[in-house]
């Protein structure tokens, strides 16, 4: 099976082929990343972001076809995200789906690419199901039960930030560029990680497995106003450290709840699974903790068409294909707000 995948929810424009007959499976991806686009404006901007996703798709598509001589009538399968992102750039990726399956009757599988993130697990590595997931990305923190590929369900999310919007929102504050996980990453390696107690969120609610990073924030904000701190200091790499220890811990203090119930094993997938210090504690901390490789935690085609091929018999046929449409959202994190699960 020839799978085609397609991602577009946020600020890269990723596209690739999977053959499933082969054992890397995936052959070849082409991804534009929109990062540059944003250093001037600290964050990601949709409108920008939908007419960059609508100038490089089809250009990509056409390449990834050439590079890898493979003619769209060879498609057996096409996957593409469809929730949750912005969604001036999902119906983009969308309408590209939609189009190759009218004129070719390709069947579509449209992706949840929160799941794509942590299934994208067996393109590297040999994990049987059940086991606990943990995404952990820009926009979205949750603790999953992995039944199946098909069978995913949340046991546990934060309410408010995510753990990678308090990378960046806190990189935003300490003067950093965006995004800023991976360089305050390198800082913190070199900084002391109790210089600062930051506070842990929810760590007063010792049976809430869900999470807060607002919190750690503010506190950031707070001890910025009051201290002059300089960029080339040793404090400033504390500060980092004691920040990035912040973030890391609040999320494994609640995972440790979720291993307490389950006690199965742990998988890591989404942009801030490639955090070094989560890698070395959760290593530490846990016996059986896989973690997606690192080209494939952000986000990328590669899982989407991965995913796709997972679930192939749930696919759209056509014409039902055509009815595909895009959610921004996933789940509404008001509703973990007041849960005590």
């Amino acid at each position: 099976m020839i799978v085609l995948g397609i991602e577009s929810s946020c600020d890269e424009t990723s596209l690739s082929l999977l053959d499933s007959t082969k054992p890397e499976k995936i052959i070849k991806t082409l991804t534009y990343s929109q990062i540059e686009l944003y250093e001037n404006w600290g964050g990601v901007v949709p409108e920008i972001a939908s007419r960059s996703h609508l100038e490089k798709i089809y250009p990509l598509y056409t390449e990834l076809l050439k590079e890898t001589k493979i003619n769209e009538e060879e498609i057996d399968l096409i996957g593409v995200t469809s929730y949750p992102g912005l969604l001036g750039p999902l119906l983009t990726g969308i309408n590209l789906a939609k189009s190759i399956s009218l004129y070719r009757k390709t069947p579509v599988f449209p992706v949840n690419h929160l799941f794509a993130h942590i299934e994208a697990i067996h393109l590297t590595e040999e994990v049987s199901y059940p086991y606990i997931g943990c995404i952990i990305s820009g926009g979205h923190s949750l603790i999953v039960l992995v039944k199946s590929s098909f069978d995913i369900s949340i046991v546990a999310s934060t309410f408010d930030d995510a753990a990678g919007e308090a990378f960046d929102k806190g990189g935003k504050l300490l003067g950093l560029d965006y995004p800023s996980g991976k360089e305050i990453d390198n800082l913190s390696k070199n900084g002391n990680r109790d210089f600062i107690k930051f506070p842990r969120g929810l760590s007063k609610e010792k049976e809430n497995k869900n999470m807060s990073f607002s919190g750690v924030k503010s506190a950031l904000r707070r001890y910025l106003e009051n201290n002059q701190v300089d960029k080339n200091s040793e404090e400033f790499k504390n500060i980092c450290a004691s920040y990035q220890e912040a973030i890391i811990d609040t999320f494994l203090n609640k995972l440790r709840l979720v291993n307490k119930e389950y006690n199965l094993p742990i998988v890591f997938g989404g942009g801030v699974a490639c955090n070094s210090r989560l890698r070395e504690k959760a290593n530490i901390q846990y016996k059986e903790t896989f973690f997606v490789h690192p080209k494939y935690c952000t986000d990328n085609a590669a899982m989407i068409a991965n995913y796709a091929f997972l679930n192939h018999q749930e696919a759209y046929q056509y014409p039902e294909s055509l009815i595909i449409d895009a959610k921004s959202r996933y789940i509404d994190k008001k509703k973990f707000r007041n849960a005590k699960n």
